[in-house]
Formats: structure tokens, sequence, C-alpha cells
């Protein structure tokens, strides 16, 4: 097992002692920062990269016949250094558990497909759907509408799992008491090597290395056009359904340096984490979803995510940014009606929208980001 400078770097991160006392000085010393404000924020980043045109569907629920224990979607674009160890994992399961695959190869251009279809002939539990390019969210849709499983999960194409991984997910959702089950991960380079220890999934809201219950899926689906596009959990899944934690770290996640993660380049594209805010704002209130239930959501959402994103923005963008954030959760909370907050940071981060105080924002975001690592 490997450690890169990057995971020593992370372990001294969280090893290091009075990383919150720490921040509490360091608060004191922005508190009284110069407040920070743009006009006609949100204009203005529609100028330098519009919202999605995207406009959810609510899907008509008509599921092919279900017929099988669990269907498991793998997305997959020009990955064909990957995709081939990804299904060799997924098809190597041990468990009884009776699953179909479904591949969507989404409008490939290399020689996924090829892949793809070997695989293919020689079991017959994968199903294969070609389709023109949609995107991440697109082909997930797919999988969703063609899924025949009573349960759903979804492995990312250059991903992998360990051959006891679904059952692990499996065993738990089957017990009861929840609606859908979340495992622990491992973190793998491009070659397929461990590094690091397993992770826990406390701050990660990505889609895979979790087994839902097929209804959970009824009236959602992963909003296309957008980046960050598993931030739906967050908003749509996780307010109605109850989540299950269990310690497996049989999903193997790999670091590729195409990873949009992992991009440095300046990027108007990722204006979307601002964007995608509000399209699922939007979606939490076509379902009913308390707007106090989403708040403290999109509060945490405009802060340490948006600044963990923040590599890939110019610095001209993020006074915009803020602002824009600024005046979309001061509407947001005339709606909400808040007074108290699950996560310590909220109250702070609402503080310093309010405040219009950038530097505190900057700040929090900072301790949030190091407090996930």
């Amino acid at each position: 097992m490997k450690m890169n400078v990057k995971e020593l770097v992370k372990h001294a991160v969280r090893s290091f002692p009075c990383k919150y006392q720490m921040y509490r000085i360091a608060r004191l010393a922005v508190r009284h920062a110069k407040p920070l404000h743009i006009d006609n924020a949100r204009e203005r980043l529609m100028r330098i990269h519009p919202r999605p045109a995207y406009r959810y569907t609510r899907p008509e629920f008509a599921y092919a016949q279900t017929d099988r224990d669990l269907s498991i979607i793998v997305p997959a674009y020009n990955v064909e250094r990957f995709v081939g160890p990804c299904l060799e994992s997924v098809l190597s399961q041990k468990t009884q558990v009776d699953f179909e695959v479904i591949v969507v190869n989404d409008g490939s251009t290399d020689g996924t497909a090829d892949v793809i279809a070997e695989y293919a002939q020689r079991d017959s539990r994968i199903r294969v759907i070609s389709q023109s390019n949609k995107g991440l969210s697109g082909a997930r849709n797919t999988g969703i509408d063609q899924a025949r499983g009573k349960a759903l999960m979804f492995v990312d194409s250059d991903d992998m799992i360990a051959p006891t991984h679904v059952d692990a997910l499996m065993t738990t959702l089957r017990a009861g008491d929840c609606d859908y089950v979340t495992s622990d991960y491992t973190d793998i380079d491009e070659a397929g090597n461990q590094i690091g220890q397993g992770k826990p999934r406390e701050f990660m809201g990505t889609a895979w290395g979790r087994a839902y219950w097929r209804y959970v899926w009824e009236d959602v689906r992963f909003p296309e056009g957008y980046l960050y596009e598993d931030t739906m959990l967050s908003f749509l899944v996780k307010p109605r359904y109850a989540n299950k934690q269990i310690e497996d770290n049989g999903y193997l996640y790999r670091h590729t340096k195409s990873s949009i993660s992992r991009k440095k380049d300046k990027d108007a594209k990722c204006i979307d984490t601002y964007w995608i805010i509000e399209e699922l704002i939007d979606e939490a209130r076509l379902l009913n979803i308390p707007t106090k239930d989403v708040y403290e959501l999109a509060i945490r959402q405009c802060c340490v995510s948006v600044y963990e994103r923040k590599q890939r923005f110019s610095k001209e963008w993020m006074p915009l940014i803020f602002s824009a954030c600024r005046d979309f959760l001061m509407v947001l909370k005339e709606e909400s009606n808040v007074s108290s907050f699950n996560f310590e940071l909220s109250k702070d981060i609402e503080e310093a929208f309010k405040t219009e105080n950038c530097r505190l924002w900057s700040l929090i975001g900072c301790y949030g980001v190091l407090s996930t690592l």
C-alpha cells in the first residue's frame, strides 16, 4: 500500500491538534472585515457561463418488469483502459444476490464499446445500451429507466468494487430500517494500487458506493447538463429517505488525471457549483420538500463545496459567486424560518453571508475542507 505526498499531507492535517480552536481564533481576526457585495452578481455570472437550459422532467414511472434483485448501473464514456477491470470486478462478486449489469455506452469515441461488447458476449448478466453522448447524468438516468432490479447501485466505469461489496450493501439493505445503504471507500491510483487507508463517507455525497431500493428513484433523476450532479442526493434523496452507514471499504475509487476533481485549469463550466443549487432548490419545491429541510444544505453547499472547487475559478469570478450565493440565500432564509442548525459551522456561514464578509466565508470554507480530509 502506497502513501503519496498528498496522503501524507492529509494525514498530517487530520492529526494536527486544536484545529477548531485555531479556527475560532482566526475567525476573530476576520469577523469585522470590510463587506463585499457585487450588485447583479447572478446576471454577471449568466454572461460568463449561463445556467444550463435543462429542465427537470418528472419521470413517468414505467419500469420494466422487476425480475432481478439488483441492477448495477455502469455509465461508460471513453474509458477503454478502465472499463474492463471495472466489469471484471462487478462480475466477480461473491454473493447470492441475483443481479444484472446495465452498461450505458454514452457515445464513446475510443475502444470502450468493443471492450463492453466482449464482456457482454461472455456474460449474460450484462445488458448494453448505446446512446449519443448525454453526460454522466444522462447515462445514469438511462440506466435507471431500464433497470429491472428491486434495488439499484451505481459503479463508475473507471472504478472497481471488492468481491464482497455487493453482499455487504445488500445484506444491510434487506435487513430493513433504511431506504438506502452507504459504504465507505478506498482510493486507488490509475494502476489500481491502493492509496492510504479506507475512508468514511460522512462528507462525500457521491451516488456510487450505495445501494438503494428502487422506489427511491421513482420521482427523481440526475440533473443533466450540470457538473456536480451528485449534489442532488443531498437535496432530493437525503431529506426524504433513511440511510444506514456500513463500515465496508469495498468501493475502489480510482484517481485519474482526467478526473474533474483533479483538474487545475480554469473552467467557466465549474460555475455550475452555484447553478446546481438553484436547480435543486427548484426541484425540492416540486417535490414538496420543506425549505427548512434544504436551507442548511444550501448554506453548506454555498460555502464549503464552493470553496473546495475554487481552484478552477478565476479570481474575478469569486466575488461574483460569493455575492450570488449571498443574495440567493437571503431570499431562501426568509422562506425557511430556520432558527437552529445541525452543522457546527452553519451559523458562522450564515453570518458571513448576512454581513457580506467574504474573508470570513473563505476562512470557514478552508476550515470546512480541511475537516473533511
